[in-house]
């Protein structure tokens, strides 16, 4: 999918009368990994599991993984 830069999109996901906005849950992984890793990032998949309180992020094919509070 491409996506036009131009145009702003969002993902919320909404579980338990609680809203988490997805993009700073991507943030804050991003920030996660940048601080205990020197390798540069390359690709980062974002597992979310409110029922836990925490997305679970696995960067560049698998090779580092940590995880962030929602």
């Amino acid at each position: 999918m491409v996506i036009d830069m131009a145009e702003k999109k969002s993902v919320y996901l909404e579980v338990n009368a609680s809203q988490y906005d997805m993009d700073k849950v991507m943030d804050k992984a991003v920030k996660d990994y940048k601080k205990g890793n020197k390798d540069a990032l390359k690709s980062i998949d974002l597992y979310v599991k409110p029922e836990d309180g925490k997305a679970y992020y696995v960067a560049n094919g698998g090779k580092i993984t940590g995880s962030v509070d929602l």
